[in-house]
């Protein structure tokens, strides 16, 4: 995850969308490869117009193609919901129209991938005890200490141990 250079913030946006994007939610077209499906052939006079509430449009070049389709389309529902846990195609509809010069985006979950922001969520920083100055007692333990960097540390705990504990570990 990147820091932003302001606000110490951390964006989530990118993150988010590159997880979306392999998600097969999200996929471009979540019934896979139009020529893998139906044959290299095939995927030259008919192609994948639209899947929308489970309803699969194909276009066609003409009746032939039209009727090729309408002949296969238990087999190609079939092989398109095959390995999957839930159908995403109930009903397939041919017809016959001019041939669109790339094939469309057949999931429109897919497009919402673009609209996603970077946004900045605020890093939260634990606050810092307070700390309080020490007693005689304790400048002159920290005094005795033979190492310096002993003594610091020994100093940076006690002022952070707060005054009553300190004076109820005494006897």
């Amino acid at each position: 995850m990147k820091r932003s250079e302001r606000g110490g913030g951390i964006k989530v946006g990118p993150l988010l969308k590159k997880f979306l994007e392999l998600h097969p939610s999200f996929t471009a077209n979540p019934i896979g490869e139009w020529k893998d499906l139906v044959g290299e052939q095939v995927a030259r006079y008919t192609v994948p117009k639209s899947l929308k509430d489970k309803v699969l449009v194909i276009l066609a070049h003409d009746s032939v193609w039209k009727h090729h389709l309408e002949q296969f389309k238990e087999v190609l529902k079939e092989k398109i919901n095959g390995s999957r846990p839930n159908p995403i195609v109930d009903k397939i509809v041919v017809k016959v129209a001019e041939m669109p010069e790339s094939a469309p985006v057949l999931n429109p979950a897919h497009k919402n991938l673009g609209k996603i922001k970077p946004k900045r969520i605020a890093v939260r920083k634990k606050p810092k005890s307070p700390t309080r100055k020490l007693t005689p007692e304790e400048q002159s333990l920290i005094k005795s200490l033979p190492d310096p960097d002993l003594r610091e540390i020994g100093a940076k705990i006690l002022k952070r141990i707060p005054a009553g504990d300190a004076e109820s570990e005494q006897p």
